[in-house]
């Protein structure tokens, strides 16, 4: 091949690399990373384990892999422990997200003002977010101890009767609940805090020349520009508490029996001890079923705008 010819062909090569790697198409490009990822990470593991769901895989006992229908799906119909396990954690749900609502957005309405040392109240107020769930565990755990722990010895110190806060089944997912608030509150005040702050002013400072209480303009003004940002701070909360795992494994490993077990531990418990694969994928599945459900149903029902008066 003569030199001309190479020359030219070099040439083509470069117009044509200019053009597949112009600005034209470098947005693609640069979602190319996110696409892999997502489908490697995220999509095919969701695939695998659907499919998962619907076979007959005993790694324990040495059985080849077979096709079970909806078997799996089935047999959950009639066990008792998952159907426990689900009760409880509808139970943690809705008794730590109410919580976490009502305490969070009381504490934004507090120091949303001015206050000396706020600031300070704000770092302190988001400490117990940043710390690991499997050190809040231990360190709940402690305090809840029935000789040792300070719970205890505070209450008898003012004579009032002590408990065995985690080993009574009807103390121990109650007090699960009063961890998960203590270190997630500050999640649902610092969003709320952010939204009352962007607020605009000029509807409070009307109200207040109309003569309006601070209840009247919290009911009319404050409550209704809130509350999309409240009703999307309780989803992701929601959606969170129903994968609650660690703080629970660390604090009762879902004793006293079940009282405290989720369907996330049930999952774990058939998969990765009893190693029957096929039917801990249908567990986690229904899981995330029914979540998609009721997430799609609560952002029906729950208003997301609200009109001002």
């Amino acid at each position: 091949m003569s030199t001309s010819a190479l020359q030219m062909r070099a040439a083509s090569s470069r117009v044509w690399l200019g053009r597949v790697f112009s600005d034209r198409y470098a947005k693609y490009y640069m979602v190319v990373p996110t696409l892999l990822y997502l489908l490697l990470i995220g999509i095919f593991p969701l695939i695998f384990s659907f499919g998962l769901s619907f076979l007959n895989w005993d790694v324990a006992a040495q059985r080849p892999m077979s096709f079970a229908g909806l078997a799996n799906y089935a047999e959950l119909l009639k066990d008792s422990r998952f159907l426990r396990t689900f009760l409880n954690t509808i139970l943690f749900v809705i008794g730590a997200v109410t919580l976490e609502a009502i305490f969070g957005f009381g504490l934004a309405l507090l120091l949303n003002r001015d206050i000396r040392g706020q600031g300070i109240f704000r770092v302190l107020l988001m400490l117990p977010m940043m710390a690991t769930p499997v050190a809040v565990g231990y360190t709940w755990r402690m305090l809840y101890h029935v000789t040792n722990g300070p719970i205890n010895h505070i209450l008898r110190v003012f004579h009032l009767p002590t408990g065995t806060w985690l080993s009574s089944g009807g103390t121990a997912l109650p007090s699960i609940i009063i961890t998960d608030v203590w270190q997630w509150t500050p999640f649902v005040f610092i969003i709320l805090l952010a939204g009352l702050q962007s607020l605009p002013r000029e509807p409070f400072e009307a109200a207040e020349v109309d003569g309006a209480s601070y209840l009247q303009s919290f009911y009319y003004l404050t409550l209704p520009m809130i509350w999309p940002i409240l009703v999307i701070v309780i989803l992701l909360r929601m959606v969170e508490a129903v994968k609650i795992f660690d703080i629970i494994f660390v604090m009762t490993a879902g004793g006293p029996g079940i009282s405290t077990e989720t369907s996330t531990m049930y999952a774990k418990l058939v998969s990765l001890t009893q190693f029957r694969l096929g039917y801990g994928a249908a567990i986690a599945y229904v899981l995330l079923i029914l979540s998609v459900i009721v997430f799609t149903i609560l952002t029906r029902v729950l208003p997301t705008e609200v009109e001002i008066e």
